[in-house]
């Protein structure tokens, strides 16, 4: 709505610019020739023209606002691209700070009682996939979305239902750190994910090295005995 309104603005002062400036002209009503008495018929002298004397046409006044078009429109234009800038700042930000919040929540000890147990092997498929697409030639944006993008198929194979209030990371997370049992290794590879993803900033070979030693952490914690609730091995 913002956007429509200053984008009304702006068409209306280009429209006033493309008219000109408005031109003051001054009185347009003239008043009559006073009226001259007639004169004598016999006067002698030569004889007085009846016509009055001309008068001297008023001066047309202009003002020139041309300037003030000018200023108008140059203010309107930075007013719009102050305001086209922040929306999209704020779209390319937005999403990554409505997930991050949202992370001690996806490592959480204490999943529902009823929760069923996650299938490991389904799992350590995810992570053998994430391995094989971060050893890839990949762009490094790429290698790292699809690596975590392979754990969260199998995330959703394991057995395990997704809550209500799960994004699709959170679920992958608790299911990885229900099998594998090196938590920081989780969070790391999220957080690579996440500015894969959603943030602007460049992705280079560091952080899919990152990624890479992540996911080889995850895979050296293996354990066949799925935790428990509290955290630990069943």
């Amino acid at each position: 709505m913002l956007l429509a309104c200053s984008a009304l603005a702006l068409i209306a002062v280009v429209a006033l610019a493309v008219q000109g400036a408005p031109v003051f002209s001054g009185m347009r009503w003239v008043p009559p020739a006073e009226s001259q008495p007639p004169l004598p018929q016999n006067l002698t002298g030569p004889t007085a023209s009846g016509s009055p004397a001309p008068r001297e046409l008023q001066h047309v006044t202009r003002f020139d606002i041309s300037w003030f078009v000018v200023a108008a429109a140059v203010i309107v234009l930075v007013v719009v691209a102050a305001l086209i800038w922040r929306a999209v700042r704020r779209r390319l930000t937005l999403p990554e700070r409505d997930a991050l919040p949202l992370l001690p929540d996806a490592l959480g000890d204490a999943p529902p009682e009823d929760e069923p147990t996650p299938e490991p092997v389904q799992v350590r498929r995810g992570l053998d996939l994430a391995y094989d697409r971060l050893t890839e030639p990949r762009e490094p944006r790429d290698a790292i979305e699809r690596a975590w993008l392979g754990l969260e198929e199998a995330a959703t194979d394991s057995g395990m239902r997704r809550l209500p209030a799960e994004t699709p990371g959170e679920f992958t997370t608790r299911v990885v750190v229900r099998v594998a049992t090196d938590r920081d290794a989780a969070t790391t590879l999220l957080d690579l994910y996440l500015l894969a993803r959603f943030s602007a900033a460049p992705v280079t070979a560091d952080e899919v090295a990152r990624a890479r030693s992540a996911v080889d952490a995850l895979r050296a914690s293996w354990t066949t005995a799925p935790r428990s609730a509290t955290g630990g091995p069943r």
